[in-house]
């Protein structure tokens, strides 16, 4: 794999570091749910903070990484056209693998209209299972929410390079980062929705223009930390407490990657490529294999969690790798 003229490592370090608390919860908590002994804080408040700060730096670095494309020489019809390469042919193999062997062969969800295939192939199955029966199988929540983001980037990209734009949007997502967790209505989780993540996203824009200038808000934005101990507050809104305290620490994981010695870069690279595929395949592999293998084998829980990891990244390459073509067909009609 080359490495671009100007790679920043620092990017990639904090996408793999976001991805960590993401799979070591999902792996703690299925396992509970499996009924094998996990100890507390693993499944706890303290641990699901930890997993909210690796999906606010998603967003923080899906914002920023556009930004650091396209600030400057934006273009809709080649943007729209990268962004459903880069998600959809990984995301519908997968899917169809699972469809076709859950639905096709087996008959399952033979209760749901066939046509409401159309959210699974939009990438929103699982964003909208809360509000009406999908085929759902792998994206999740997350999925969906990024998508529709995507769809906003250009006007947020378009509010950065006015000053007074800028100041206004940052105004009208503050109060939105306040108020939404109160107004969002029932079953939504505020922090699974477009609105709920619209504030990380239109800040990780902003820091994009800061890495164009190559500057580092450091340490400076290590004030945003003090703001630790409002989680502990009950009437202070969470997911504005943890985005605070996950934008300081952004910049405290980018910059540590940044001295990464070169000879680090190509697996990095490499690992950091897979990593949308390890979302897509790990829930369904720690469900549906791994936890029964478990169970069945008698072995200690722990030895499971590295070859958890592992395999997820096996797993994640063989799929990226059977949608690259299909990606690169796409890119070419742009």
């Amino acid at each position: 794999m080359k490495t671009p003229a100007h790679y920043r490592p620092g990017l990639d370090v904090i996408r793999l570091a976001a991805l960590l608390p993401v799979l070591c919860y999902h792996f703690c908590i299925e396992a509970a749910r499996a009924g094998f002994s996990v100890p507390d804080f693993l499944i706890g408040r303290g641990m699901a903070d930890w997993v909210e700060v690796g999906l606010a730096w998603f967003f923080l670095l899906s914002g920023a990484a556009l930004c650091l494309q396209w600030q400057g020489r934006f273009r809709l019809r080649p943007y729209l056209v990268g962004r459903v390469a880069a998600m959809y042919p990984a995301f519908w193999l997968g899917f169809l693998v699972l469809f076709f062997y859950g639905e096709v062969l087996h008959g399952n969800n033979a209760d749901i209209p066939r046509w409401r295939v159309i959210f699974s192939l939009a990438g929103l199955d699982g964003y909208l299972a809360p509000l009406t029966a999908t085929f759902y199988k792998i994206g999740e929540w997350f999925l969906g929410v990024i998508l529709l983001l995507y769809l906003l980037f250009p006007l947020l990209l378009w509010c950065m390079d006015s000053p007074r734009r800028k100041v206004a949007l940052f105004a009208v997502l503050l109060l939105l980062q306040l108020a939404w967790p109160f107004l969002c209505p029932a079953p939504l989780e505020a922090g699974h929705t477009v609105l709920g993540r619209l504030p990380a996203f239109a800040l990780g824009i902003w820091f994009g223009t800061l890495l164009r200038q190559n500057h580092t808000p450091l340490p400076h934005c290590l004030w945003a930390l003090a703001a630790l101990p409002l989680l502990w507050v009950p009437a202070v809104p969470r997911l504005a407490v943890l985005l605070a305290i996950s934008a300081a620490l952004f910049w405290v994981v980018y910059a540590l990657g940044q001295h990464l010695p070169r000879p680090c870069w190509g697996w990095l690279r490499r690992c950091a490529a897979w990593s949308y595929g390890v979302y897509l395949v790990h829930h369904v592999l720690l469900t549906l294999v791994l936890l029964p293998a478990a169970g069945r084998l008698h072995l200690p829980l722990a030895l499971w969690l590295p070859v958890f990891l592992g395999v997820s990244f096996a797993l994640a390459a063989l799929l990226m790798t059977l949608a690259a073509p299909l990606s690169r067909l796409l890119k070419r009609t742009a």
